[in-house]
C-alpha cells in the first residue's frame, strides 16, 4: 500500500459509514469515492437496470474517459460475456482487451475498460436491479480482500437504494389513505356529470343554457382527468435507486406558469413569475412540475378572490432552493392551515388536504425536500416547496472529503 493511501476499512468508515444519514445521492457519491481510493481504481460507478439496458446513475472518474450519468448501455452486450468469470456474485475480469468476446462489449467500447470488478444489487424480492462496479487503471485480478471490500460497500449502500415494499403483484403500493382521498374527490364531479347527462338526455336544458352546461361539463371532466393524473403520478413514488437527471427549476417554473397563466387571467388573476435563481436539483421533471402545478391550482380552491399570484424561485440557502406560490386572497385560519398539512394515516378517514397537496408532499419527500404553507386571514397564503440544490459540479461530498483529508 502506498504511504499516502489510507487503510481500506478506514476509508469505508470515514466516507461511507459516517455519511449513511445523509441524502441518498450524497451517500452514493461517498461510496464511489471510497471505492476509487480504496481499490486504486480509475473509476467507480453505480448503474441501474431498466428493461434491457443498464443506466449509469452516478460515477466518479479519477482518470481516463468520462462516464456520464444517464448513459444507457444494452444489458446483454454489457454483461453477457463476463458471466463466465463470475464468482459469488462478483465479476472479476482480467485484461478484457485480450478476450475476444469483450471486443463487442458496449462497456468496453464506451469506457475503454481494461479491468473490471462489479457486484449486482438486488431488491427485497431478490431481483437484480443494478450494479456497483470499479474500473481498474491496468490489467489485474482483484484479490479476495478487494472483492470483500466491494461487497461491504454494496451492503452498506443497498438499503438506501431499495424502493418501498411492493405487494405480491409487483406493483407500487399507493397508500390506502391516498386511494380513499381519490375516491372522495371523484364523487362530486361524477355526480355533476351524471346530473347534466340526465338533463341532456331528457331535453331539459334550454338552448340558451347550452354554452353554460358545456363549460361546466368541460370543467368537471378536467377535474376527473387531474385526479387520474395524480393517482398515476403517486404510483411512481418512491422511485427506484436514485434520481439521475439534473432538473433546472427555472424551466419547471416557466412550464407551470405557461400552463396556468391563461386560466388565471380568465379568473381575474395576474400571474407574476420571478426567477431569482437558476438552481438545479437531482430529480424527476414530470413529478416536480406536477407538484408545482398543485401549488398553483390550489389558488382556485382557497383563494378565488385573489387578484395577484406570485410564482417565485429563489435560493434559500447555499444548498437549498425554494419554489414559492403566494396569493393576495382571503388567507385561512391557523386551524385550517394545520388541517391542510395534517399527516395521513391508513386507519383514519380522509380529511383536510386533498389528493393534490398529498402529491405535493410526497414529491417533496422523494426529492429530499419538504412542503408547507403560511397564511394570515385577510392577507393571503404562501405555499413553499423546498428542495436540496445540486452542486454546480456535482462533487460537493467529494470536495468536502478532499478538504478533510488535506487538513
Amino acid at each position: 500500500m502506498s504511504p499516502d493511501r489510507q487503510p481500506p476499512l478506514s476509508l469505508v468508515r470515514r466516507l461511507v459509514v459516517a455519511n449513511l444519514d445523509k441524502p441518498v445521492l450524497d451517500i452514493i457519491d461517498s461510496a464511489l469515492d471510497c471505492l476509487v481510493q480504496a481499490l486504486d481504481a480509475r473509476a467507480a460507478f453505480l448503474g441501474k437496470i431498466d428493461g434491457e439496458t443498464l443506466e449509469i446513475v452516478a460515477a466518479q472518474v479519477e482518470s481516463g474517459q468520462a462516464i456520464e450519468p444517464g448513459t444507457r448501455l444494452p444489458l446483454e452486450d454489457t454483461f453477457g460475456a463476463a458471466e463466465e468469470e463470475s464468482d459469488g456474485g462478483l465479476i472479476n475480469v482480467r485484461d478484457a482487451s485480450k478476450r475476444q468476446p469483450f471486443k463487442r462489449l458496449a462497456m468496453r467500447q464506451q469506457f475503454g475498460i481494461i479491468s473490471y470488478l462489479g457486484t449486482p444489487l438486488r431488491n427485497a424480492e431478490g431481483e437484480v436491479t443494478g450494479t456497483l462496479a470499479v474500473l481498474g487503471k491496468s490489467a489485474r485480478v482483484y484479490t479476495a480482500e478487494e472483492q470483500d471490500l466491494l461487497l461491504v460497500v454494496a451492503g452498506l449502500l443497498r438499503p438506501r437504494l431499495q424502493p418501498a415494499s411492493k405487494p405480491l403483484n409487483g406493483q407500487s403500493r399507493t397508500p390506502v389513505s391516498a386511494v380513499r382521498l381519490a375516491s372522495q374527490e371523484v364523487k362530486e364531479p361524477l355526480a355533476i356529470l351524471r346530473g347534466y347527462a340526465d338533463m341532456l338526455n331528457n331535453n331539459e336544458v334550454p338552448p340558451d343554457q347550452m354554452p353554460i352546461v358545456a363549460r361546466r361539463l368541460a370543467e368537471q371532466s378536467e377535474t376527473l382527468m387531474r385526479i387520474a393524473d395524480q393517482v398515476l403520478l403517486l404510483s411512481r413514488l418512491p422511485l427506484e435507486l436514485a434520481f439521475t437527471v439534473r432538473v433546472p427549476l427555472d424551466a419547471v417554473a416557466q412550464a407551470s406558469a405557461q400552463r396556468i397563466r391563461q386560466r388565471m387571467a380568465g379568473a381575474g388573476m395576474e400571474l407574476r413569475l420571478q426567477l431569482d435563481s437558476q438552481a438545479e436539483v437531482w430529480g424527476d421533471a414530470t413529478l416536480l412540475e406536477a407538484a408545482l402545478d398543485e401549488m398553483l391550482h390550489n389558488v382556485f380552491k382557497h383563494a378565488r378572490s385573489a387578484t395577484i399570484v406570485q410564482l417565485r424561485l429563489r435560493q434559500a440557502t447555499r444548498d437549498r432552493c425554494q419554489l414559492i406560490v403566494k396569493d393576495d386572497g382571503p388567507g385561512m385560519s391557523a386551524d385550517r392551515l394545520a388541517e391542510l398539512f395534517s399527516p395521513l394515516a391508513d386507519e383514519q378517514p380522509a380529511r383536510g388536504e386533498g389528493l393534490g397537496l398529498y402529491l405535493l408532499r410526497r414529491v417533496a419527500e422523494a426529492h429530499g425536500g419538504r412542503a408547507w404553507a403560511n397564511s394570515l386571514e385577510g392577507k393571503g397564503t404562501t405555499f413553499y416547496l423546498e428542495l436540496p440544490a445540486a452542486s454546480p459540479d456535482g462533487d460537493t461530498v467529494r470536495a468536502s472529503a478532499a478538504g478533510q483529508s488535506s487538513a
